[in-house]
């Protein structure tokens, strides 16, 4: 489970009440990266004895914990869930389904926390003058200064970013969720392979990819939540990375440092991001 900062898991085997002959087929969305962009998967539940919940947060969304609560009900399985981040009332939302006092919940002491070791600069700028600043840092930059990753915050800035990089001809690859599965998959194994080291992208690479050629990670455009800045800064600094490597993240708008103010007030105290707290074995508050 690489680059996993909790898990949490429940055993629900137990022994079957006769064996049935009918196949529940039943579908289940694999998060890819984030809760956009999902591929489905036809599985039996009757044959299911492991359900692995990757980037739990993002997957238990409204829309996904019924099919959710289906499958259990039809199968005895054992739950993992997973995540970098198990925000406030994921275990309430997990309580509606399961019995969430039955994890065994294991956990780093840095989870929810901000790394260390990776630079963190904040840019205070005008929408207009951000195209320039990024040009500037990408001019500024070392040959062997290693991969970059510009995360913007919908595709069609990805797409229009990409063209002005084009204009200047500098080298890079673009990623985003209206690209197939296969065409993403093939472009982040370019970029993983070095072959160009300037991905342009949503937050479809801040989860589940190996990144650790990265060295700079440059929010153009600043993440809504403190859970996607923390998802996007540990694109860094991970474990088998050369260099600690730094986050440069452009702030434009008055919600942008409100957010900034809640990171840098948690980094100056070496505290967890607010607004993720989160015990997975916090009971479900009962119903008068």
């Amino acid at each position: 489970m690489y680059g996993c900062s909790g898990v949490a898991q429940k055993n629900y085997m137990g022994d079957r009440v006769g064996q049935s002959k009918t196949t529940f087929n039943a579908r289940i969305l694999l998060q890819k990266a984030t809760v956009e962009f999902k591929e489905i998967v036809m599985v039996s539940a009757l044959r299911l004895r492991w359900l692995v919940l990757d980037e739990a947060d993002a997957l238990l969304d409204a829309s996904f914990a019924a099919l959710l609560e289906e499958i259990l009900a039809q199968a005895r399985t054992q739950v993992v869930v997973v995540g970098a981040t198990f925000p406030a009332g994921l275990s309430q939302l997990l309580g509606k389904f399961t019995d969430v006092g039955r994890f065994v919940t294991l956990a780093t002491r840095s989870l929810h926390s901000l790394p260390p070791h990776v630079q963190q600069k904040f840019v205070r700028l005008k929408c207009r003058d951000k195209l320039t600043e990024l040009l500037q840092l990408i001019k500024d930059r070392r040959p062997s200064a290693g991969a970059v990753l510009v995360f913007c915050n919908n595709a069609s800035t990805v797409n229009w970013l990409g063209y002005i990089l084009d204009d200047h001809k500098i080298k890079h690859l673009r990623l985003q969720g209206q690209m197939s599965a296969a065409s993403r998959a093939g472009i982040f194994a370019t970029f993983q392979k070095g072959e160009v080291d300037i991905l342009v992208c949503t937050d479809l690479a801040a989860r589940g990819l190996d990144t650790s050629s990265v060295q700079l990670v440059v929010n153009y455009d600043f993440p809504a939540t403190l859970q996607d800045y923390l998802h996007r800064t540990g694109r860094v600094g991970r474990v088998s990375s050369k260099v600690p490597g730094a986050v440069v993240s452009f702030v434009t708008y008055r919600w942008d440092v409100d957010l900034v103010r809640k990171i840098e007030t948690a980094a100056r105290k070496r505290t967890d991001l607010p607004g993720m707290e989160s015990s997975i074995k916090e009971p479900l508050p009962k119903v008068a």
